[in-house]
């Protein structure tokens, strides 16, 4: 892999309440390592500029494995992912930012930088397969953010609402691709998962 990228801000969301998973979804682990640190070590080999976005830093606060990392406070609390993804747009300092949840465990920053590679000026790229769309891996350009606080305001708070008021372009995923976009969001999803992983 080459240079780093410059001008986006690789963003993890995990503020999410994690109710059918029954513990915060940012603490998951593989082989007693951190599924979220796991990512966010990937994610710094391909971007400049890693960020956590997170409901409260407190929860981080005596995870000495975290120590280090930047955590933006949600200030659209209680508005799940496109709160947390207009507060990285609003705080960061790039022009883009690349936005994924934390309970992803597969994250593959080839496919990412593939993506990135096509990314010219549309305001948001996103995943697609068989035509259905995956926003919490995807990039999205600062001049989304006055869409997305207007969706808030409406209380329209599904990602995608947001994309007929924009400029979005698609990247198809392949079969093999998807396993990026794989999330985790019980504990029988982790077990699946765990056997799999087990298996290889």
């Amino acid at each position: 892999m080459g240079e780093k990228i410059k001008n986006v801000t690789a963003a993890v969301l995990c503020g999410g309440k994690s109710r059918r998973m029954g513990f915060d979804k940012a603490f998951l682990k593989n082989d007693e390592q951190y599924l979220l640190l796991q990512t966010v070590r990937k994610l710094q080999t391909l971007f400049e500029q890693v960020v956590l976005v997170s409901n409260t830093k407190a929860k981080f606060a005596h995870q000495t494995d975290f120590r280090g990392l930047p955590v933006l406070v949600d200030i659209y609390t209680e508005k799940g992912p496109i709160g947390g993804i207009s507060t990285a747009l609003g705080q960061v300092q790039t022009e883009y930012i690349f936005a994924m949840a934390c309970d992803m465990p597969l994250p593959d920053v080839s496919l990412i930088e593939r993506m990135y590679r096509g990314l010219h000026k549309e305001q948001v790229l996103v995943c697609s397969y068989k035509r259905k769309l995956e926003p919490l891996f995807a990039f999205y350009h600062k001049s989304c953010l006055p869409v997305f606080e207007k969706h808030i305001e409406m209380g329209e708070l599904k990602p995608r609402s947001t994309f007929s008021s924009l400029e979005v372009g698609m990247y198809e995923l392949s079969t093999e691709e998807t396993k990026s976009i794989v999330n985790l969001n019980t504990p029988e999803d982790v077990r699946r998962w765990n056997e799999i992983t087990t298996k290889k």
